[in-house]
């Protein structure tokens, strides 16, 4: 009945399509009925069984193995913290606080709203540092207009940035040692990695807002960036806490909000913010290591790369704040100066972390198939068929 979690790489090919929105639909039903024990239960069977057919099958591209386990603990953790960590009745929108959904249609708007709103914008709950949104002077079109512009310059970078990629060695199932490479490669591919996914976020972003604004399923102030200001960043923590998408910032401090659930850690103290920050990476490193399982082209020897990433930076941020303390002990002042050698600090930091990702991206073989299909490759294809220039290969 239950399949083991870890895919047989014989395993036969199916584009089960359904998995994901089943999984999601048992949540949203489960913050629907009452918050009882059999329907407790109920939900967590039917959402386990619908996660563990995910490995039964590959979908016959390795982005998408990756993503499906992913996706599936990321909405069971949601359900979890909102139904069973805490109750719906917790929470509640901005717009209507004193309303209390009676109908069934009601309560399913309203568990909808809760369900995809992953930054809690518009609700009691609403997470740390989200970029500030659009002016309630912003009409619809306006908005709706300025993000598929924004998309499409997303996607012409994210094509440009993963161009060399694309056109690497490290492009085949069976890339070579990336550690053996140049370290100016290294660092090079890497960030070209890197600015590809925060390009990639944004331009789902950017086409996910526009069509739910032009829908009018959202306002403009429903939206507000995805990811903050570079120019606010000077550490490491102030990269995954100001800049980087805040989506799964809730979720992943469910394990410490279970742990103070039950074991009393006073907040403010060095134990809390520790034992919050190290716990948060954990759950990082396990979500994405889901995903890792799920793909058959790789090896626990290659995994360990993307574990390596994730874990090494709290510890970054534990030794920053260590000389940050260090510094105010010493009555140095913040000013240019600091945040300088601040943000060169991160760039070196992330200039030789990202290697890791890198490494564990290219030996699964996920830059063989480019997810997108490439104006740049597309252009120099008709360079060469028409005019006899030089195609992919020859640059």
């Amino acid at each position: 009945m239950f399949p083991s979690f870890v895919p047989d790489k014989a395993r036969p090919l199916a584009r089960r399509y359904h998995l994901i929105p089943s999984i999601f639909a048992v949540c949203l039903a489960g913050t629907v009925l009452p918050p009882n024990l059999f329907n407790i239960l109920s939900v967590t069977t039917s959402a386990l069984y619908l996660s563990v057919q995910i490995p039964a099958a590959t979908s016959g591209t390795i982005p998408e193995d990756y993503m499906l386990p992913i996706q599936a603990l990321l909405f069971i953790t949601q359900w979890v913290d909102f139904c069973v960590v805490h109750s719906p009745a917790e929470f509640s929108r901005d717009k209507d606080k004193e309303k209390v959904p009676k109908t069934w249609l009601e309560k399913l708007r309203w568990s909808w709203s809760l369900n995809t709103t992953f930054r809690g914008i518009g609700w009691n709950w609403k997470v740390k540092n989200v970029p500030e949104a659009a002016p309630l002077s912003t009409t619809r079109w306006a908005f709706v207009r300025t993000e598929v512009l924004k998309a499409c310059a997303w996607y012409l970078l994210f094509d440009l940035c993963f161009y060399p990629i694309n056109s690497s060695r490290y492009a085949t199932a069976s890339p070579p040692d990336f550690f053996s490479d140049s370290l100016l490669r290294q660092a090079f591919l890497a960030w070209m990695v890197g600015i590809g996914d925060y390009c990639t976020f944004n331009l789902q972003y950017s086409l996910g807002s526009a069509l739910l604004v032009a829908v009018s399923l959202c306002t403009p102030q429903d939206c507000p960036p995805l990811m903050g200001r570079l120019r606010e960043v000077s550490t490491v923590r102030d990269f995954w806490g100001k800049f980087w998408h805040q989506n799964l910032r809730r979720r992943l401090t469910l394990p410490f909000n279970l742990l103070t659930k039950y074991i009393t850690i006073p907040r403010g103290t060095l134990v809390s913010r520790y034992t919050q920050l190290y716990l948060t990476f954990i759950a990082t490193t396990l979500v994405h290591h889901s995903g890792a399982m799920n793909i058959t082209s790789t090896s626990s020897e290659n995994n360990l790369n993307q574990v390596a990433f994730f874990m090494l930076q709290p510890v970054a941020i534990t030794f920053e704040d260590f000389v940050i303390y260090l510094g105010k002990k010493a009555e140095v002042k913040e000013s240019r100066l600091t945040r300088a050698l601040g943000s060169l600090w991160t760039f070196a930091w992330f200039t030789y972390t990202l290697r890791y990702a890198f490494a564990f991206l290219a030996n699964t073989g996920m830059f063989a198939t480019s997810v997108l299909p490439s104006v740049i490759q597309g252009t120099l294809g008709l360079i060469k068929r028409y005019s006899g220039g030089p195609g992919l290969k020859e640059l």
